[in-house]
């Protein structure tokens, strides 16, 4: 085993992670009670570099071990796993009580034809994937936004953040849009706790059935994401359901996109970086 210098890190949503790399041995198998990622026993990788933490800061919830980096990075699995799998997986995120999964190489481009893709964008220097956000949809009905700007600052797909951020002014029409279609259910009146980010919640505890207004994410080359059920709105307790989605307020990039893993659930994507492109289908992860 080889040790090599402590490192510091700052993860772009504010996460600190300060650790030490080594070089071992790296057999993927997991095994986690609501979750199953297994790859064949012939995927060992030798000398994979993976960090230890040591003093982990930011709201990474209880339970968590670990990260799997899936960037662009040199260090990501992605990339020390490109002899093998040739820079290619997927996932889908499960819902609650359910079993989603982790996909590499060939496994991943065998669910290729059932895929709608757009364009990875190219950032040099990024280990982020950029992705063409034309437009958004609420309720059959295109928000009047200019796709310039979606265009300033760029989108990313991270499956690492969990509600989807949008610069300020397209996340005011959205909210409005929103907010139009809901109006016949009752807002919740609990107050907002310190550094909560959703501010349009309902009370629907007294409601046998719930019409959500459909969310359509629309993308280059024609690709369109319809989102439902927890992909619009969110929350613990059905009397207090917010809509999941955030203005940005990052004050290095007021006009970032990035869309987030509550976005992605039960939906199978998959990133095929060497062809220079990202896919969506599925409603389930079955």
């Amino acid at each position: 085993m080889l040790s090599f210098p402590l490192i510091g890190v700052s993860y772009h949503k504010g996460f600190k992670l300060f650790f030490f790399f080594q070089c071992e041995i790296f057999e993927v198998s997991f095994k986690l009670p609501n979750n199953v990622l297994s790859l064949e026993p012939s995927d060992v990788f030798q000398k994979f570099q993976f960090g230890c933490g040591i003093k982990n800061q930011g709201d990474f919830g209880s339970g968590v071990d670990g990260m799997m980096g899936l960037g662009r990075g040199e260090l990501s699995t992605v990339s020390q796993t490109a002899p093998k799998f040739n820079k290619v997986f997927s996932y889908c995120l499960p819902k609650e009580d359910s079993i989603g999964s982790l996909l590499f190489g060939e496994k991943a481009t065998s669910l290729s034809s059932s895929l709608q893709f757009t364009k990875l964008v190219s950032r040099p220097n990024s280990e982020f994937y950029f992705v063409n956000l034309l437009g958004i949809s609420v309720g059959n009905r295109r928000l009047n936004i200019p796709s310039s700007v979606f265009a300033k600052s760029g989108t990313i797909i991270d499956s690492g953040t969990v509600i989807t951020r949008l610069p300020q002014p397209v996340y005011s029409k959205l909210k409005a849009a929103f907010k139009k279609a809901m109006k016949k259910y009752p807002r919740s009146n609990r107050r907002p706790e310190k550094g909560d980010i959703l501010d349009t919640c309902y009370d629907l505890s007294g409601t046998k059935e719930v019409l959500l207004p459909e969310i359509v994410l629309h993308f280059g080359e024609g690709t369109d994401v319809r989102l439902t059920g927890t992909g619009i709105i969110w929350g613990n307790d059905a009397s207090h359901l917010c809509l999941s989605f955030a203005g940005n307020s990052f004050g290095w990039d007021s006009n970032l996109t990035i869309i987030g893993n509550r976005q992605q659930v039960s939906m199978t994507v998959l990133y095929d970086i060497k062809g220079g492109r990202i896919g969506f289908g599925g409603n389930d992860c079955s």
